[in-house]
């Protein structure tokens, strides 16, 4: 598990400071709507986002946003699960 990069909601996080944005990062996957275990699944597209980040070379990811999306198909109805924000090297700031 890539723990070691930040998911952040926010775009600038207090007592960090922005080093290099590395650009648009996102993972998405469809769920049947007669499957349990949403929560599994969303771990799974944050653990891609973590790995995805980790591979440009960033530590974190700004700006993450989670949307769902309803889709009406031939093989029944499926939400639509998406991850994106921008990966980032942040480093903490220095204190004088």
């Amino acid at each position: 598990m890539s723990e070691d990069v930040l998911l952040l909601s926010i775009e600038q996080p207090v007592g960090y400071q922005v080093k290099e944005l590395k650009g648009l990062i996102y993972a998405s996957r469809p769920i049947s709507l007669t499957v349990a275990g949403l929560e599994a699944e969303l771990d799974a597209i944050l653990e891609k986002l973590r790995h995805d980040a980790k591979k440009v070379g960033a530590n974190a990811v700004l700006g993450l946003r989670i949307e769902t999306r309803r889709v009406v198909g031939v093989g029944g109805e499926w939400v639509l699960l998406l991850a994106y924000g921008t990966a980032a090297v942040i480093e903490k700031e220095k204190q004088a």
